[in-house]
């Protein structure tokens, strides 16, 4: 669907089917564009930045967190793990996201005793807003510093964004490195800056 200018106007995606019910997909605004959260009655499936590229990056910090659409209507508690993400956003964006329990994430996107599931708990666990860590030193602390490159695929895989905080993972050198796949650097930069993580 478009809008003025010709720009696309995000939809909620279908829904999954998950062991643990059906799934509900929201779009949520935000100071940096349109974020999709899909969500089960478990836990958060994924929460991602809505289009490709970062090509019409244009951050307004005016802009509030709040629903815009929503795949099925919900009664506010089938689906309450996607409504604490909306919380969890509303003061991230406000910088003030230590005051909050992070949202559930549903199991079923995790393979168990896979690296890039141990990559992206660790991270979750270990580096908290306004730190940043190496590829390698995460890599360290999931015990082989060799793989960062592991740990590089584990970070572009990342289905959870912000919450699984894949942003904060940067070059050994200190250069930022790549986000989305190089796709989305711009964002990288702004949510390590609005972190107070770099200058």
């Amino acid at each position: 669907m478009y809008g003025k200018l010709g720009r696309l106007i995000a939809m909620p995606q279908r829904k999954i089917i998950c062991k643990y019910g059906p799934t509900n997909s929201y779009i949520v605004s935000s100071p940096i564009g349109d974020v999709e959260i899909v969500s089960c009655p478990k836990g958060l499936h994924s929460v991602k930045q809505v289009g490709d590229t970062d090509e019409y990056f244009s951050p307004d910090t005016r802009v509030n967190v709040d629903v815009k659409l929503q795949l099925y209507k919900d009664n506010g508690y089938t689906y309450k793990p996607a409504l604490q993400c909306v919380e969890w956003l509303q003061f991230y964006f406000k910088s003030s996201v230590d005051q909050l329990k992070l949202p559930l994430l549903c199991q079923s996107i995790f393979t168990e005793g896979s690296f890039t599931s141990k990559a992206q708990r660790v991270l979750t666990e270990k580096v908290l807003y306004g730190q940043t860590i190496s590829y390698k030193n995460l890599a360290a602390l999931c015990g082989n510093e060799k793989a960062c490159r592991a740990v590089g695929m584990a970070m572009r895989n990342n289905p959870i964004s912000f919450i699984v905080p894949c942003h904060r993972v940067i070059n050994h050198s200190g250069n930022l490195g790549n986000y989305s796949g190089g796709h989305k650097n711009k964002i990288k930069q702004w949510l390590l800056t609005h972190e107070n993580a770099i200058p």
